[in-house]
């Protein structure tokens, strides 16, 4: 049965939990009313037959105590017989008096309850009874009286199939008005269920229609077009990047290819072929350079469970180094201004990664700085720790800069300077994985300032 639920439409489930809640509440109501009316009809009967006693009593008892008025009243409600009314007077020795009757006799053990109690209640199959205490000035007697309230069984009945068919019907009409009500508050999922069928990876353009409110639907709706959003720019990236990958790793091969048939095409002397192997090396060299910037790129979805704690002072400290012995003649300034507190500029991250995308920011301020000073600043703040990268090279101009985080995008002045423009989009997507941000501050021809800052370790 819950599998066969679970199944169900949203829609169909909606409606039959709202008619389920309906029907336990209705229920709850029609319950409480019938057993309060069942309460009620069962005090009032008492009430008749505590009365039934009294006119039995007064009418064989009080004659020489009422008026004859009084007398004459008692004596028009007597015949007024309750359904299976059964009565009976008991003196001070428990002996049935004035109504001859055998059957259905009280024990005594209910007749010495009145005495003791004044007056009884009490409930035997359907049929009620009370008994009475009466004193009067020819003795002390019991009366009992048992009837059942034909009457007040037949109401209850009626009262209950109305109710049954009242529960039915409201049962049947909820469920209907569940299914109406399901429909129209799904009814704009069911819609953008209809759009997104006919969106696919070429019409990534397509957006699901909003509304001016701001219920949950709507949300789910700008939710999703803002996923739509994201996946296009991911598709144009991917398009982008596999175009100008394929350029790039086509342009060396064929270099390579070229220059090998050029030199088979004739028989060369030892300088000419040595002087092509070189070439060949040359160009190699250059294409496992861009094959290891791919592989980095296609790094940066490790996961987070591979960081570690990395303290930022000393990781800029080791590309400092291994840039310096990289590329010889390469001068780079350190300065610090740090909280004495180390964790403050602690971080979790993937070290190797970081290494990586610093490393990018100081081999392209060596580069293009053509080895002047590169001056590197690191200060802690209240909330980050930022890291300011600054050289004196040949800048980067203002329509570039927007652009020089996407794959193989170079500045319009970079072209005499080797590289195949994947190291900034790697930088930034290696700081983005680190919830880090990257942006520039450059002047053409006069120098660039790479700022990057980092979330404190509080809140990382």
């Amino acid at each position: 049965m819950v599998y066969i639920f679970l199944r169900m439409k949203i829609r169909d489930r909606l409606s039959l939990q709202f008619t389920l809640i309906f029907a336990i509440l209705l229920f709850l109501v029609l319950a409480s009313i019938f057993i309060s009316d069942e309460k009620s009809r069962k005090i009032d009967f008492y009430n008749r037959l505590s009365d039934r006693a009294l006119t039995v009593a007064e009418l064989f008892l009080a004659e020489d105590n009422l008026s004859k008025e009084k007398f004459a009243e008692v004596q028009r409600r007597y015949p007024l017989y309750l359904p299976q009314e059964t009565v009976h007077l008991y003196n001070d020795k428990y002996e049935p008096v004035f109504i001859n009757q055998n059957t259905n006799q009280w024990s005594r053990d209910i007749i010495e309850k009145v005495v003791a109690q004044k007056t009884i209640q009490y409930e035997e199959g359907k049929k009620q009874t009370v008994g009475i205490y009466y004193t009067d000035n020819s003795g002390n007697f019991v009366v009992l009286i048992s009837a059942y309230d034909q009457y007040g069984y037949q109401r209850q009945q009626q009262l209950f199939w109305s109710m049954v068919f009242s529960f039915v019907i409201s049962i049947i009409i909820m469920f209907f008005l569940g299914r109406w009500f399901a429909w129209t508050a799904l009814s704009p999922i069911t819609k953008a269920i209809n759009e997104v069928k006919f969106i696919r990876s070429s019409s990534l353009d397509r957006r699901l229609q909003t509304k001016d409110s701001k219920d949950e639907i709507n949300e789910l709706v700008m939710t999703f077009n803002n996923l739509l959003e994201h996946l296009e720019q991911s598709f144009d990236a991917q398009r982008a990047f596999v175009t100008n990958a394929s350029h790039e790793l086509r342009t060396p091969i064929t270099s390579i290819i070229g220059n090998i048939e050029v030199t088979l095409a004739f028989e060369r002397n030892a300088d000419e072929y040595k002087q092509t192997l070189k070439s060949v090396l040359s160009v190699t060299e250059k294409l496992n350079e861009l094959i290891n910037n791919l592989f980095e790129l296609a790094q940066t979805t490790i996961d987070v469970k591979d960081f570690e704690d990395v303290r930022l002072d000393e990781l800029i400290w080791q590309v400092k180094d291994e840039w310096m012995h990289k590329v010889h003649g390469s001068l780079i300034e350190l300065n610090y201004n740090l909280d004495s507190e180390p964790k403050k500029y602690t971080i979790r991250g993937n070290r190797y990664l970081l290494f990586i995308a610093l490393g990018n920011i100081i081999s392209n301020a060596i580069k293009f700085s053509n080895n002047k000073k590169i001056e590197c600043t690191i200060e802690s703040r209240q909330n980050a720790t930022i890291m300011r990268i600054k050289d004196s090279g040949i800048g980067i101009a203002k329509e570039d800069i927007k652009e020089i985080f996407e794959p193989f995008k170079r500045g319009s002045n970079a072209k005499g300077y080797a590289g195949f423009g994947i190291g900034l989009s790697l930088t930034k997507k290696i700081l983005l994985l680190h919830d880090a941000t990257i942006s520039i501050n450059s002047e053409y021809k006069k120098g660039t300032e790479f700022i990057v800052s980092f979330p404190a370790a509080s809140n990382f």
